[in-house]
């Protein structure tokens, strides 16, 4: 556990000096507002008892003790705030500790094909631990594969609820993926598909894809998946301007048929403030003719043939041949998916597939993350 050496009050913040070594700074207000007492916070579920109008516009402190591993602050309007060392060092406001708390993502191409995050449903079922080793690989990645799922039909949907809350869409709880004669979305057909993000008209698009292998008997129809944000990375350094147009224009997409009409627009890739990408939207048969400045036409397309073009590439392009029982999970705006063609007369390809919110499953991983010892 981290200790504190000694504490310097500034004009607008407290300076902490760790024994460890270095220093964190926090603003006396972020320290206010943070106040961990029952009186700001209710004791049983950690929420705020007040308003943001509630506190002084520029609190100051009358007195600041260290005591021990607690600093204990009066503050010039009366109120009393103690602040554990552990906590402060949780919430260090450092560019180190900030980057220490980002998600551990691992960006990946065709190379982990022998190093795949997985684990088999059975496992899942009987031993929390496993459960939360597949769903930090899943965060890591941005896709996992699920082995010895029951070759039944709505299994998809029972792996979806354990893990997090399947969505309901207009393809209803679950759909099909198999080869129709009039089909309302070319994924129904035995065409290859290109990588993309599924379903970009919706606002917002699917957090994550569940797709359940129940007949792979058709020649052909191999998965195709590629890292997004490794693509967006790799942009970004070859063509920052282009990366830089791709992150500010928006591009729309549309679907529609006989019950539905959806449209969404949203940058093909999306960033924080920061400047890391947080999410890839490509999708090449739902986006719509541009809507933007002339002058911005031409640049756009520049940058965005540039970008299909990484992701086709051989080196960002992980196969996998899924058997029955297999079932991949992929997080919808950064494992882009695809399928090579396959032959519906020489047997038959069948998957079943549902759409997860992914908040439900970053809850979920949270909660194993707090059991497993």
């Amino acid at each position: 556990m981290k200790m504190i050496e000694r504490i310097e009050q500034q004009d607008e913040a407290l300076i902490v000096a760790w024994k460890a070594g270095g220093e964190s700074r926090f603003p006396y207000l972020w320290l206010r507002d943070n106040c961990r007492c029952s009186r700001c916070r209710d004791p049983r579920n950690g929420q705020r008892l007040f308003d943001a109008l509630d506190l002084p516009a520029e609190p100051r402190p009358t007195l600041v003790v260290l005591d021990a591993s607690v600093i204990a602050i009066r503050w010039q309007e009366g109120h009393e705030s103690r602040y554990a060392a552990a906590w402060l060092a949780a919430h260090d406001l450092s560019p180190a500790a900030r980057a220490r708390r980002r998600p551990d993502l691992r960006l990946w191409g065709a190379e982990i094909a022998n190093d795949l995050p997985r684990a088999d449903w059975p496992a899942v079922l009987a031993d929390p631990a496993i459960e939360l080793h597949l769903l930090e690989g899943l965060a890591r990645y941005g896709f996992a594969l699920l082995q010895q799922v029951p070759v039944e039909e709505g299994q998809v949907a029972a792996v979806g609820d354990r893990l997090g809350h399947v969505r309901v869409t207009n393809y209803g709880r679950l759909f099909d993926v198999v080869s129709l004669p009039n089909p309302n979305n070319l994924a129904f057909t035995a065409v290859g598909l290109s990588v993309h993000t599924d379903n970009p008209y919706r606002d917002p698009t699917p957090g994550l894809q569940l797709l359940h292998c129940l007949e792979c008997g058709a020649p052909g129809g191999d998965t195709v998946l590629v890292d997004g944000f490794r693509a967006a990375e790799e942009l970004r350094q070859r063509h920052p301007e282009d990366f830089a147009i791709l992150a500010r224009l928006p591009l729309s997409f549309h679907f529609a048929d006989a019950d539905a009409d959806l449209k969404a627009s949203t940058p093909v890739i999306s960033t924080d403030f920061e400047g890391r990408v947080t999410a890839v939207h490509f999708n090449n048969r739902s986006m719509t003719a541009l809507d933007l400045p002339e002058a911005e036409i031409l640049p756009w397309y520049r940058a965005y043939r540039r970008f299909a073009a990484i992701l086709r590439e051989p080196a960002s392009e992980l196969r996998l041949r899924l058997a029955p029982g297999d079932l991949i999970i992929m997080e919808n705006n950064r494992a882009l998916h695809g399928r090579t063609a396959f032959d519906p007369n020489l047997g038959r390809r069948h998957l079943q597939g549902c759409y997860v919110d992914k908040d439900g499953v970053e809850s979920r991983r949270r909660v194993l993350q707090r059991s497993v010892a």
